[in-house]
């Protein structure tokens, strides 16, 4: 069984207090919020009214991680956020990962409308 890390963060600001690791074993099963915050010493005497969770998937996000200079969670999407070496002091972005996959739409759509332009061009 393969299970995503989990990323614990205040609900005010976004920061990120702990994530749990990911892990892939036969006797794996998922655990609760409440289960990890009484686990977890780095999550010990946080409320958890203060205090939300997002589940990752397996993998999910692992290049940003390894360059991002700092991440968080947005409050309001309730979605990552990277800062990356390259846009430091400015606002975090968009995991690469969801920035690739909606250029990848984008030129998607892009070579669809050319070859539709084309089309029509061919038969006039």
């Amino acid at each position: 069984m393969k299970i995503g890390p989990k990323v614990y963060w205040r609900k005010t600001s976004g920061e990120v207090i702990f994530m749990t690791p990911q892990v892939e074993s036969e006797s794996a099963r998922e655990t609760t919020k409440e289960d990890d915050m009484g686990f977890y010493p780095q999550l010990k005497g946080y409320d958890p009214e203060q205090v939300d969770v997002l589940k990752l998937e397996f993998d999910k996000y692992i290049e940003d991680f390894q360059k991002a200079t700092s991440y968080r969670v947005n409050p309001d999407t309730k979605t990552m956020e990277f800062t990356y070496p390259s846009n430091s002091g400015s606002a975090p972005e968009k995991p690469l990962a969801d920035q690739v996959a909606e250029l990848k739409t984008r030129q998607d759509s892009t070579e669809a409308a050319m070859l539709a332009l084309m089309d029509v061009s061919s038969t006039t």
